[in-house]
């Protein structure tokens, strides 16, 4: 791991601790405002209010709207030095919240079940501390606040609406809250640290019939059955077994009566893979396979593959990567640094960035009882406040420290 010599020019490890420790109640307080006041992707009108309104206080310059709700900050520092994007992600989900915490989610139906609101505060705090700290950044700071993180695309239309531009992007950086980590704990990973996401949906087309004939109609749920049961043969018959591909079937919907067959059946899924070749194979195979089994069995099909706004795979640049884990250990030792043996197989929108420009995206141990974690998506997710100490210092340790383009 490579070594930082910066710290001796910035603020020390201890100092930076201290203040995080010294405004930790207040990115409590933001947390929790936040949500309670959760809202869906391209929603988040509130959430881009108060983010604004905190950011302007505390001198930063700030536009508002970028990709609908996103709001995105600069603090211009008193020396030269590269451009570092950080995000945070904002929106919630489409969840009843079943906590009973005071701060419970004030709009029926949705609810931060995903430590979004954590991400938002922990970026928020260290904005106030390294505001106080211009004359200790060498460079530029981008605090990018992405709306509609889940399924919408949010972190495509920021960097196609020029977000990683003006000025331009050398690095960034992202957390995600993680509760199979314990708390405080960072997990870094070189490369893959989260995989490509692609949805599709088919429609397959029969013939409704009678069930007490089914010669006479074209049995669409028969059909539906066996595509679904064939495209888990990519997995298991077209995939190099040390490669990773995970197809979920979420839906299937077809028929309303105990005796009719019906004429339509549909059903819409995911595909994760690891690596760009393999992600194009699949679709391809996908593809093949649902209308090769559909003609077999005298069906109609119709197939719409999302794979142009699909998530790519989160890629790690292993030289920001381990300066950021070196950085990490400087602030709170080599134990609180885990280094991943393997990638999840979720997907992140901040891969859109990487894409584009080296960085790193890493994870930040939320759970008390990892053995047993409290899942992400969860309607009782509540991750442990106290990681947020580990995440704003970082997160400063980060933006003082980087203090020319890595390569």
């Amino acid at each position: 791991m490579m070594s930082i010599k910066n710290f001796s020019n910035s603020l020390k490890p201890a100092e930076i601790v201290k203040q995080t420790s010294g405004i930790f109640e207040e990115a409590v307080r933001l947390r929790r405002m936040i949500h309670e006041n959760p809202e869906l992707g391209f929603e988040e009108h509130k959430t881009a209010e108060i983010i604004a309104n905190y950011l302007k206080e505390l001198g930063i310059e700030v536009t508002t709207g970028v990709a609908k709700t996103g709001v995105v900050g600069i603090l211009r520092g008193e020396k030269e030095g590269p451009v570092l994007a950080l995000r945070a992600d904002i929106d919630a989900l489409p969840i009843q919240e079943k906590t009973d915490v005071s701060y419970k989610s004030k709009n029926p139906g949705v609810m931060h079940a995903c430590g979004h609101d954590m991400h938002t505060a922990m970026l928020l705090s260290a904005a106030n501390i390294l505001s106080r700290n211009k004359h200790n950044i060498s460079g530029t700071i981008k605090f990018i606040f992405q709306p509609a993180e889940e399924m919408k695309g949010g972190g495509i239309m920021m960097v196609e609406e020029g977000v990683l531009s003006k000025p331009p992007v050398d690095h960034a950086f992202a957390f995600h809250v993680w509760p199979e980590l314990e708390t405080g704990i960072y997990g870094f990973r070189n490369g893959a640290i989260m995989a490509s996401m692609d949805s599709f949906d088919v429609i397959l087309k029969g013939k409704q019939g009678h069930g007490a004939a089914p010669h006479q109609g074209v049995d669409a749920i028969v059909g539906a059955a066996h595509v679904v049961t064939a495209l888990q043969t990519i997995v298991s018959r077209e995939t190099d077994p040390v490669d990773s591909v995970v197809i979920t079937i979420g839906t299937i919907e077809a028929g309303d009566g105990y005796n009719i067959i019906p004429e339509k059946a549909s059903f819409k899924g995911t595909v994760r893979t690891l690596n760009a070749n393999t992600r194009k194979e699949v679709a391809e195979s996908i593809q093949r396979i649902i209308e090769g089994v559909a003609s077999a069995l005298k069906l109609e099909v119709e197939i719409n593959y999302n794979f142009t706004v699909g998530y790519p795979v989160t890629m790690n640049d292993p030289k920001f990567n381990e300066h950021t884990a070196a950085i990490a250990t400087e602030l709170f030792g080599e134990n609180s640094v885990q280094w991943l043996s393997k990638p999840s197989m979720a997907s992140e929108d901040f891969a859109f960035y990487l894409e584009k420009v080296p960085g790193t995206f890493v994870f930040l141990g939320v759970g008390e009882n990892p053995e047993d974690p409290m899942k992400l998506h969860s309607d009782v997710f509540l991750p442990d406040e106290k990681a947020m100490i580990q995440g704003i210092s970082l997160i400063v340790g980060l933006a003082l420290n980087t203090t020319e383009k890595i390569q």
